[in-house]
């Protein structure tokens, strides 16, 4: 499963976990941007960015804003509901999964992210198939 040429959006607050999940996706031919700036709107952001082929959602972020409620604003509107969106994070995925997976999510990949099958992982989703991961 690839990612060559696909267009991914990375939606996270910590710069070293966006900057490798960035540099990982790159290495292996994807387009990948990532969404930091909580006072800039995500969906012009996102518009700006073009064709999306998958984003990857942290869920904690600073100042109160929630993955969950990232994920209702695409979801509402048209041009991103078919936009698989998979989330990123350290939260506990027992908790986390049932949760997603009722709310339309495409995945779960825990953090930290494990480098050696990172691009594996998002290339599964993107290949159509959903992925919860479990550590």
């Amino acid at each position: 499963m690839t990612v060559w040429d696909k267009r991914i959006f990375i939606v996270e607050d910590n710069p070293n976990n966006l900057a490798a999940a960035k540099l990982l996706l790159e290495r292996h031919g994807a387009a990948a941007i990532g969404y930091d700036r909580w006072g800039i709107d995500l969906l012009a952001r996102l518009t700006e960015f073009g064709r999306v082929d998958l984003v990857l959602l942290d869920l904690m972020f600073p100042n109160n804003v929630n993955g969950l409620d990232l994920y209702d604003q695409m979801r509402a509107h048209l041009e991103w509901e078919a936009v698989p969106i998979v989330a990123l994070s350290a939260k506990d995925p027992m908790e986390m999964i049932p949760i997603l997976k009722a709310k339309g999510f495409a995945g779960f990949i825990p953090k930290p992210l494990d480098y050696d099958q990172f691009v594996h992982q998002v290339g599964t989703i993107i290949a159509g198939e959903q992925l919860w991961l479990v550590r």
